[in-house]
């Protein structure tokens, strides 16, 4: 009668569990950090897909306490999503007769980016930064951004697509 050495068995059955864990988190990693070094490298900078935007028309009421700032020249707020921009829009008060509406999608690879600050509004992800009027003034971003129709009657801003 053959012997057989039970615990050498459970031995080769557990390391080959662990090498196959290894090597099937190995590969996934691997798969993780091409994908997260594909996202940011520079051979396509600038996002070609934008911001998902749709026809419509969206205003805003100036005589609100949260959108105050716009009643002066060079005031700005930042909005969230809506039904023009899903990322967002930045508007500046330019003139007592005019207001600019951007979108807070960033041309670099889409980040949302801030609200203005002395004039200029930053992407947190890879530091690309605009002025009021939409332009990249520091890269990586080298195109700018959306800009949308806007026009001011009274206290209310209509913007469109």
């Amino acid at each position: 009668m053959k012997k057989i050495n039970i615990n050498k068995q459970l031995q080769t059955r557990r390391e080959f569990i662990k090498d196959t864990l290894v090597k099937a988190g190995t590969v996934g990693f691997g798969s993780y950090a091409i994908t997260l070094l594909a996202a940011c490298s520079d051979e396509d900078s600038d996002n070609p897909v934008g911001p998902k935007t749709s026809k419509g028309e969206i205003t805003i009421d100036i005589s609100k306490p949260e959108n105050s700032a716009l009643k002066k020249v060079n005031g700005s707020i930042a909005i969230t999503g809506n039904d023009i921009d899903s990322s967002g829009m930045l508007i500046v008060r330019t003139s007592e007769t005019s207001v600019t509406a951007l979108s807070r999608y960033c041309t670099h690879q889409g980040c949302t980016v801030s609200n203005f600050s002395n004039g200029i509004s930053s992407c947190p992800c890879h530091g690309s930064k605009f002025n009021t009027s939409g332009s990249a003034t520091q890269g990586p971003a080298t195109k700018s951004l959306t800009k949308y129709a806007a026009t001011i009657s009274g206290n209310i801003i209509t913007i469109n697509s």
